[in-house]
């Protein structure tokens, strides 16, 4: 019998495979959910994504669809697991949906089976993007992260269709070094995850650790397939360093990635080394960091840079020399981490200065792409700057183009192609 959404109509065509997409981002600057729509409408299936505003990048050529702040103003009720309204009667202003939150999570703690439910009252934007996306029938449907699962689940059990799950995060672990996550929102993300990943099609993630983990975890039959966070391939010339060395973070910033350590360790660097630091980020984070790097008298040697789209991220950082990424190795979510900037600086031929972290070392390590940070110090990252020269540099830089030719998308994307249209041809069968 065939698949319900791909049966061809009397008398006429199969119609395109479809695939929906949500994701809590603004989609055409994210890398991973952009370059996952890219490739299914580049193989002919009908593409439509459901995530958030604001994003800097142009659009893609399929469409996406916006929350919008009358979205957010205007909540559909919080639903249990049938779909029915829960505590509708509390209204729709803020300090109401911060009661029915923790209304829910109380709820939760005293009746563990209810723990998944729970997820509806942890952000009001989880409602509406439900409801943006459920009118879109599509053939399977694709979360990104743990906290579109609930999401993409409901609509493919409401619709007769598939969905898959791809985390780019180990997310069960992703703030363990805050206490109030951990008792918190740790048991939600986990009663989600099992749930969710017990019933996907196809789970993929970012870095093998993390697929370890996540099926060790939830005693999963097959290992989640690994995608990494690869840009698309493009040629750029080797760039000789020039009288000046400029290093490059760029990402999203906030606590908890090192910059404090960071922008603390320039005073120690050689004087012909700078730092910029580019990316979006909490205001009063921002400007906290801004008064660190003038109480450090650190002005002439700091730049904190305004982001650029996110199709402009690799060209912006071919123009440096360093990539620098050292992250704390305070929870499991941080030791297996493999990120977009990883291959990002690769791409865009720099050296990299990362911390020796087991994904990211042993390609560092396999590909001589740079140094690693042993700790997360000002002492420790102005060391393993300080040791690179200018010979150095330009090797890595050299040897980084060359990795860059196998370390991009085109060389994961079949994989991750292959197992959706698997799981959808097996449908239809």
């Amino acid at each position: 019998m065939g698949h319900p959404l791909t049966t061809a109509p009397a008398g006429g065509a199969r119609r395109p495979p479809r695939i929906g997409i949500v994701s809590l981002s603004a989609i055409p600057d994210d890398p991973r959910v952009r370059r996952q729509g890219d490739l299914f409408a580049a193989r002919g299936w009908e593409v439509h994504a459901f995530g958030l505003p604001g994003a800097l990048s142009r659009a893609p050529d399929w469409p996406i669809s916006a929350l919008s702040s009358a979205d957010l103003d205007d909540q559909p009720p919080i639903l249990d697991s049938q779909g029915n309204a829960l505590w509708a009667s509390l209204g729709r202003s803020r300090n109401a949906r911060r009661l029915r939150k923790y209304l829910r999570l109380a709820q939760a703690w005293i009746d563990k089976r209810r723990m998944s439910e729970a997820y509806w009252a942890v952000d009001p934007r989880f409602a509406a993007l439900y409801d943006l996306a459920r009118h879109w029938r599509a053939d399977i449907w694709l979360a990104n992260d743990w906290n579109m699962l609930p999401i993409a689940q409901r609509i493919a059990r409401q619709q007769g269709a598939l969905y898959a799950y791809d985390t780019h995060e180990l997310a069960m672990d992703e703030y363990a070094h805050l206490r109030r996550w951990r008792l918190l929102q740790r048991p939600i993300i986990a009663a989600v995850e099992r749930k969710g990943s017990a019933g996907a099609s196809v789970t993929s993630c970012v870095s093998q650790g993390i697929a370890n983990h996540l099926q060790q975890f939830y005693g999963l039959r097959d290992k989640p397939l690994l995608i990494r966070n690869m840009p698309h391939y493009r040629a750029f010339p080797l760039r000789p360093c020039g009288e000046t060395i400029e290093v490059l973070y760029h990402g999203v910033v906030s606590p908890a990635r090192g910059l404090e350590a960071c922008i603390e360790s320039v005073a120690l660097w050689r004087p012909e080394l700078r730092l910029t630091i580019r990316g979006s980020g909490p205001a009063d984070y921002l400007a906290a960091l801004r008064e660190r790097i003038e109480a450090a008298g650190l002005g002439k040697r700091i730049v904190l840079a305004p982001p650029v789209p996110m199709i402009e991220l690799v060209e912006e950082a071919a123009r440096f020399d360093i990539g620098l990424f050292a992250l704390p190795s305070h929870s499991q979510q941080n030791v297996h981490v493999l990120p977009n900037k990883f291959f990002e600086y690769t791409m865009a031929g720099l050296a990299l200065c990362v911390s020796d972290l087991p994904e990211m070392t042993a390609l560092l390590r396999q590909y001589d792409l740079g140094r690693l940070v042993p700790e997360v110090t000002p002492q420790a990252i102005a060391a393993t700057i300080n040791g690179f020269d200018r010979v150095a540099i330009d090797a890595h830089k050299a040897n980084a183009l060359a990795a860059a030719k196998v370390l991009n998308w085109e060389a994961e994307a079949d994989r991750f192609y292959s197992a959706i249209a698997r799981a959808v041809r097996a449908a239809d069968n």
